[in-house]
């Protein structure tokens, strides 16, 4: 088990999440906005620190950031079997992991929480993070194979 390849996996089911949710948010109505989870907590954490106000932008860069660094981190952990069983299970629980976290700090930090309000964000939310672990253990076990060759 490589902590390169599982990094590197981590970092590619964020992406893919992160780029689905972009696009999706971009091109279709009713999408969960995500991002807006991310930019409430920037703002709360420059608050306490008494910084300077930043303008829209880097308070989204903020929230991207560490969208995909703690995303990359939550997918690596998932990243370690290439066993069927493990992987099934490990990308179901990784996944769901993910979605329910996103979810339960939406309702926690946005107080009229219009990012993921409905039935249809919430399954939309869950299928990304779904994707993402797939995409994840899909990378992994794609270098781990080409390391055993």
């Amino acid at each position: 088990m490589s902590y390169i390849n599982r990094s590197i996996a981590g970092l590619a089911g964020s992406l893919a999440l992160t780029g689905v949710h972009q696009l999706f948010k971009k091109c279709l109505d009713g999408a969960p906005n995500l991002d807006q989870v991310g930019e409430k907590a920037v703002e709360a954490t420059l608050e306490k620190l008494d910084a300077p106000k930043t303008d829209e932008e880097e308070v989204f860069a903020a929230a991207m950031t560490g969208n995909i660094l703690s995303n990359a981190l939550l997918f690596s952990t998932l990243a370690t079997s290439t066993n069927t069983t493990q992987i099934i299970g490990k990308t179901l629980g990784t996944g769901l992991l993910g979605a329910a976290g996103t979810l339960g700090l939406a309702d926690q930090l946005l107080g009229k929480n219009e990012a993921t309000n409905t039935d249809q964000k919430k399954w939309m939310t869950t299928g990304y993070y779904l994707l993402g672990a797939i995409v994840s253990i899909s990378v992994y076990n794609l270098l781990e194979s080409r390391k055993s060759k």
